[in-house]
């Protein structure tokens, strides 16, 4: 486990791998936290000099989602690909997550939309439940799901947040 600081304008990230993938990308340590308990995690927080040096296969999936997390915030990378594993989640959580991975940078789509994709038109707000349920927020893009008016509606981590990580993006929506 480890933090990096995206962007100065955006609260520290929690980074979490296990086994080799990452599992969780979290701007509040205690859902990082619980999940891991959930686990039974063994948590080592390592700083970026220990993580840079490490050949442990847990220490090379932080280094690398940190370097794309670079890339990302100055506009060099579109598509995270980093191993993950998603060990937590209902099935109809891990389909919405899946379709989330399909909207492209730099576009929205309404939660009315997603629920759609995911067979469910009327369970728009079972969708935004997912949405918030997400273990690895940024990385499954939930941040590009909005309101039908064009609003951005909630996020896990924070409305600010979803701004500038759709500014990053420079997607549409209605301020």
């Amino acid at each position: 486990m480890t933090s990096y600081q995206l962007a100065k304008n955006l609260p520290t990230v929690t980074l979490v791998a296990h086994q080799g993938c990452l599992i969780a990308l979290d701007w509040h340590t205690q859902k990082t936290h619980d999940l891991l308990a959930k686990l039974k995690v063994k948590v080592a927080v390592m700083n970026s000099v220990a993580l840079s040096h490490s050949i442990d296969a847990d220490a090379k999936v932080l280094v690398e989602t940190i370097t794309q997390l670079k890339e990302y915030q100055v506009g060099q990378r579109q598509v995270f690909d980093m191993p993950i594993a998603i060990a937590t989640g209902t099935p109809f959580q891990q389909k919405v997550w899946q379709a989330l991975r399909q909207i492209p940078y730099g576009q929205t789509i309404s939660y009315a939309q997603l629920a759609k994709q995911v067979d469910s038109p009327k369970g728009f707000r079972a969708v935004a439940q997912a949405n918030g349920r997400n273990p690895l927020s940024l990385i499954i893009p939930c941040h590009r799901v909005i309101a039908s008016d064009g609003k951005l509606g909630g996020y896990t981590g924070g409305v600010e947040i979803k701004q500038t990580l759709l500014d990053i993006e420079q997607a549409s929506y209605q301020r």
